[in-house]
């Protein structure tokens, strides 16, 4: 029974946020009815106050605190490279070089580069969505696949490879006390692995689109405002593509050579984007934008918090502690007794930072270095948490809403990107731990 109404529960969820119901609203009312149900087969079990009140608050409020830097100074950084042309000027190089006869390459491209080089992946949408609109239209390619392109740069390969700077890397680090270029070999050959999938993926996707006489239609207003913004983007200087990514290439640099604390790298990039960017700033408005770069770190973290707090409350359920007991318990492999855990709380909970805060304390115990190496630890579950992405993700409601799309519309390539390519990549993953020697798998732990 416990578990049918945990089912229930996640239906309930996936069905407000698919409806465009906000995403503390659906998770409040999915966290209410667990915890009732969960009350009401087991009297003398959990409390609904509690549940809602103690275990939820708590989950959000934790998580909202141990990430609350990282969060807002990588966005102020993003806003940083938006508001000073930086981001336009690497993504229009890109898609320069590459040409409007690689389309879709060129798009991929840039949208990775930019998440890669520590933008915002909320950021990069909107630095390459107007661009994406342009070149579709031009191409003649329908609207609902550009959230397909996005994910496939922003969204696969390159959040999983070992020195990115984005959160689903750094959450690891401060739980396993690993470096941002953990398990380094299995992790750059399933990132070359799983770009491989997508790039066939997409070469089939649009050969089957162009054949079917499928193309571009107008109509959404978003695409209007994109293109105004373009327009006014371009009447701006913009930093030479070598300028625009010398704070990039620092942040990476200072996370993956010097090793410090991602909240004191971004701050330093942040530092450093001023000073490189400071021609390309309008120092009249400069403190707004970092009051909004500050606000929509805020606000982003507060989405994967409530995400997070919901999580811990399905923690908490009996029908989730057994269940989590049976994996932990199964006698596989560690690792892949890790990559079961993390894919399904990401499934459960939505959110895939918001698993990893849950999720890597429990393995962590379970696991310690003397059992497990720590990098592979690492390398597993940034894997495990891009590997089971559900249709209700914050990102994916987002970056659907901002194309003018919905979900009977663009989910399918979507799915395919956020779902069942990284589920070959992870098992890949897992099987080159398996027979790559452990003098290999450590490097860069």
């Amino acid at each position: 029974m416990g578990i049918f109404c945990l089912i229930l529960g996640l239906i309930i969820l996936m069905v407000m946020c698919i409806k465009g119901i906000h995403i503390f609203i659906s998770v409040f009312t999915a966290s209410l009815f667990l915890a009732v149900t969960a009350w009401l087969t087991s009297p003398d079990g959990l409390n609904p106050l509690d549940a809602i009140l103690k275990i939820y608050t708590t989950g959000l409020g934790s998580y909202f605190g141990a990430f609350f830097f990282i969060f807002v100074l990588g966005a102020i950084f993003g806003k940083l490279t938006a508001i000073s042309g930086a981001a336009d000027s690497v993504a229009s190089f890109i898609i320069g070089k590459f040409g409007e006869r690689a389309v879709i390459p060129s798009l991929v491209a840039a949208c990775a580069i930019l998440a890669y080089g520590g933008v915002s992946v909320f950021v990069a949408l909107f630095t390459v969505y107007s661009m994406m609109v342009s070149m579709f239209k031009k191409a003649n390619l329908p609207r609902r696949l550009i959230p397909a392109v996005y994910f496939a740069g922003a969204g696969t390969f390159v959040m999983i490879m070992p020195g990115s700077p984005q959160i689903q890397n750094l959450i690891p680090m401060k739980f396993l006390g690993t470096s941002a270029t953990a398990g380094l070999v299995p992790g750059l050959l399933t990132a070359a692995f799983q770009a491989t999938l997508v790039i066939f993926y997409l070469s089939w996707l649009f050969r089957k689109v162009k054949a079917s006489g499928e193309g571009w239609v107008d109509g959404d207003a978003a695409a209007g405002k994109s293109n105004a913004t373009q327009s006014a983007a371009k009447d701006k200087p913009q930093p030479h593509v070598i300028i625009a990514l010398l704070p990039m290439l620092l942040l990476l640099s200072v996370l993956n050579i010097l090793k410090w604390d991602p909240a004191i790298v971004l701050f330093c990039a942040i530092v450093s984007a001023l000073i490189i960017y400071a021609r390309y700033l309008n120092w009249k408005e400069i403190i707004g934008n970092l009051a909004a770069g500050t606000m929509e770190g805020v606000i982003s973290l507060f989405n994967t918090a409530v995400i997070v707090g919901f999580g811990a409350l399905v923690m908490k359920l009996p029908a989730f502690q057994e269940s989590f007991q049976a994996i932990a318990h199964s006698g596989l492999n560690p690792l892949m007794v890790t990559a079961i855990a993390v894919g399904a709380l990401v499934f459960i909970s939505g959110s895939g930072s918001g698993a990893l805060s849950i999720a890597i304390p429990l393995i962590a115990s379970m696991f310690p270095a003397a059992v497990v190496d720590q990098g592979a630890l690492h390398r597993v579950v940034t894997m495990a948490c891009m590997s089971t992405t559900p249709p209700f993700n914050g990102l994916i409601i987002t970056v659907l809403s901002v194309c003018g799309v919905r979900h009977k519309q663009a989910y399918g390539p979507v799915g395919m990107l956020t779902l069942a390519i990284p589920l070959v990549a992870m098992d890949f993953m897992l099987l080159l731990y398996a027979v790559l020697p452990a003098s290999i798998t450590i490097l860069g732990g």
